[in-house]
């Protein structure tokens, strides 16, 4: 397909331009996904110190990088992460390989501190993401992270956001409307798990329900 080729020539010679230098990931999905899909998930940016032969780079050939790939040396789909992420998608019903799942921004780096250009790398994610996000037109979009959310929020033109306390601390959630459909903005899953934790299922019910009302 056009399109696929397109973006993937794209991203690598936004990549080589960038000065990183650990590779990059843009999709945790098949490619069909950009197609049309229900919902959109997307985190920052890829972490790590290196790429593992073993993942895809552009998309996934089938199946969900959350549920069918070995992260941090604990069996496919069993990460802390990926848990969360897995009980989310079942929460909304979907099947992993259904959810445009990405990073915003391709580039991998060991932490978001240590990402060169952060600016030029933003700005080309958003740019790229809002290319995706117009062709597949996902209902839901999720983000993970408040970097990624403040992004997001001002790509999809959102102009009013509700803030939910999830039952951690200050750590909160946050949701709101875009031309099409609903967003959902979720602490980072790796370091705050509400997607399973009691404390935080009546919120849940709130922002993500079970049945569409």
């Amino acid at each position: 397909m056009r399109m696929t080729t397109d973006f993937r020539d794209r991203i690598e010679a936004a990549y080589q331009r960038s000065g990183n230098a650990l590779g990059w990931r843009f999709l945790y999905s098949p490619a069909e996904t950009l197609q049309g899909a229900r919902i959109a998930f997307l985190g920052l940016n890829p972490g790590g110190s290196a790429e593992d032969d073993a993942h895809a780079t552009y998309a996934m050939e089938s199946g969900s990088a959350y549920s069918h790939e070995s992260w941090v040396g604990c069996a496919p789909g069993e990460s802390r992460l990926q848990r969360q992420v897995l009980a989310l998608f079942e929460r909304l019903d979907t099947k992993p390989e259904h959810v445009l799942a990405g990073n915003l921004v391709p580039f991998r780096s060991r932490d978001w501190q240590s990402l060169k250009n952060p600016e030029d790398s933003v700005q080309f994610g958003t740019e790229l993401w809002e290319e995706v996000l117009r062709s597949a037109k996902p209902a839901l979009v999720i983000t993970m992270g408040s970097q990624t959310r403040r992004i997001v929020v001002n790509l999809l033109g959102i102009e009013e956001l509700t803030k939910h306390d999830v039952g951690w601390g200050r750590v909160a959630a946050y949701k709101g409307r875009f031309d099409g459909g609903r967003f959902v903005g979720l602490p980072h899953l790796s370091r705050f798990g509400i997607i399973t934790r009691p404390q935080s299922t009546e919120v849940l019910d709130e922002l993500l329900p079970i049945k569409e009302p």
